[in-house]
């Protein structure tokens, strides 16, 4: 009876060791700075800009922004956005242009007030992905 006790005991530890180590949920990447600047007419149409953010994410993590606004979706759903990878302390950079839609001859800009999602995907070997920070591109 007691080898019994001992092999429950022992399988209890073990179960609330294992609870103990789960690894907690990857938060998503800082965003310290964002600068806009005025877009020409020709090169933005419907007042669209230039945004550079600037943050810190997880060290070579890739950080993926998306302007998730209905206007910049393209008509085969792409989004407008794109990768930045995270330097070895963590910073990183990304400026999000007008992009032409070679099909349609359409320029797809942000807007002040577009909302971008931003999120990581850690280095791997874990490559974990992120929740998600909104953040609204400046009046």
């Amino acid at each position: 009876m007691a080898l019994r006790a001992l092999h429950v005991f022992m399988a209890l530890g073990l179960a609330a060791t294992g609870c103990l180590q789960r690894s907690l949920p990857v938060p998503p990447p800082s965003v310290t700075s964002q600068s806009i600047e005025e877009c020409p007419a020709s090169e933005c149409p419907d007042g669209g800009v230039v945004v550079t953010f600037v943050g810190e994410a997880f060290p070579l993590a890739e950080v993926i922004l998306e302007d998730r606004t209905p206007l910049t979706v393209g008509p085969r759903g792409e989004v407008l956005g794109g990768v930045a990878r995270a330097d070895a302390t963590g910073a990183w950079r990304f400026t999000l242009t007008p992009q032409r839609d070679l099909a349609t001859g359409a320029v797809r800009a942000p807007r002040r007030g577009d909302t971008v999602s931003i999120y990581q995907v850690t280095a791997p070997p874990d490559s974990e992905v992120s929740g998600v920070r909104e953040v609204v591109v400046g009046r």
